[in-house]
């Protein structure tokens, strides 16, 4: 039994619920006993791993510079990731990844899938989120993984049978590479940077954009990324355009708006307001080829979501206003490449989000993304 770690959480109830599981150990001690194919075992015996948790793109992209480390780790493990299309691209031609499961969401115990997982037999299960945990860490239980490498700070430690020690807080690709580094020994010291890989097909699909858009190179190409999922805690489209014209204005530039293919009513109707003559990526290039595209451009510009993290595996500046509904030291920069030009607040509620950014300048954000892009 591990008590919850009470600074890493919002609520106080939450806290004392997360304290109730673990009043009731025994009890889901003997849950997963019901379930288990076989009893524990040291990670230097496992063969078949499967790593479980957030998925979207971001999640992907930054807890792919901890893969390598991982396999490197445990050499005689094979590892897959359930990771859903289109997301799990960023995981295809990676060499620590023997499979992908093409899953967004735990199954339902009795689908198909779960009965697929199953049969897979996995000696061990990562479950690497460090938030809403439960839901995979049950997955890993109802399966009969024997193994289940997890956090335990928010509870259902009688479900972990090889804890990791939170280290809070630090940014949100630490956290998987701590995880890494506590399962497999290796001092925590690699990069944090996003590894992808590009095939040669991937390599001439972003050439031929290029090609197509008649890109200047020896004008500067900034790549920026307007539209998001995300409901708050991001930058107004209107202030990014503003922007937009004040580098435009100060400097020869080239724009490349960017964004998925739903995208593209909002990015032509975008680069009609702007007026600046801008190129269109919408969906053009799938991820991967999305990278190499962005390894020719001098910047991009983005909001603080899943395109940051793809100009990071890209290695180019990626300049971002972080979403100011997190931690600053979670979702803020943990690469030397990344700049963050958000007001130094965090943990804003929605309704106060308007204020904050109104104090972010359109002249000062350009003033520095001019900057950036004309560094050597």
């Amino acid at each position: 039994m591990a008590w919850p770690q009470a600074n890493t959480f919002r609520s106080r109830t939450n806290y004392l619920l997360a304290c109730s599981t673990e009043l009731a150990s025994p009890f889901l001690k003997a849950y997963a006993r019901h379930y288990a194919t076989a009893a524990p075992s040291s990670p230097r015996h496992w063969r078949k791993a499967i790593l479980l948790g957030a998925n979207h793109i971001g999640d992907l992209l930054y807890r792919s510079a901890s893969l390598a480390a991982l396999q490197r780790g445990l050499p005689e493990c094979r590892f897959d990731y359930a990771a859903p299309s289109p997301a799990n691209e960023v995981l295809e031609g990676n060499p620590a990844i023997h499979r992908i499961q093409p899953l967004e969401h735990p199954p339902a115990p009795g689908s198909a899938e779960f009965k697929s997982l199953r049969a897979e037999n996995y000696d061990a299960a990562i479950c690497y989120d460090t938030g809403s945990y439960l839901s995979w860490l049950k997955l890993a239980v109802q399966l009969g993984i024997p193994n289940r490498v997890g956090y335990v700070h928010k509870g259902f430690s009688a479900w972990v049978t090889y804890p990791i020690t939170l280290h809070y807080p630090q940014p949100f690709p630490a956290y998987f590479r701590d995880l890494v580094s506590q399962l497999t020994g290796q001092p925590a010291d690699w990069s944090l940077r996003p590894q992808v890989f590009p095939t040669v097909e991937d390599e001439c699909a972003a050439m031929a954009l290029w090609q197509e858009f008649d890109l200047n190179e020896t004008v500067p190409v900034l790549a920026c990324f307007v539209t998001t999922r995300q409901p708050t805690g991001v930058w107004p489209t209107t202030r990014i355009l503003e922007t937009l014209r004040l580098v435009h204005t100060g400097q020869a530039i080239q724009i490349v708006l960017c964004g998925a293919k739903l995208d593209a009513a909002t990015l032509q109707a975008l680069s009609s307001v702007l007026g600046l003559g801008c190129h269109l990526n919408a969906g053009r290039l799938g991820l991967r080829a999305m990278v190499a595209f962005l390894r020719n451009c001098r910047a991009a510009f983005t909001t603080d979501s899943g395109p940051r993290h793809l100009a990071n595996a890209a290695g180019i500046p990626a300049v971002f206003l972080r979403n100011l509904r997190s931690m600053k030291i979670e979702t803020g920069v943990y690469l030397d490449s990344e700049y963050d030009l958000a007001p130094d607040r965090e943990l804003i509620s929605p309704e106060k989000q308007a204020e904050a950014f109104a104090r972010v300048s359109a002249a000062e954000v350009s003033r520095q993304l001019t900057e950036i892009l004309n560094r050597p």
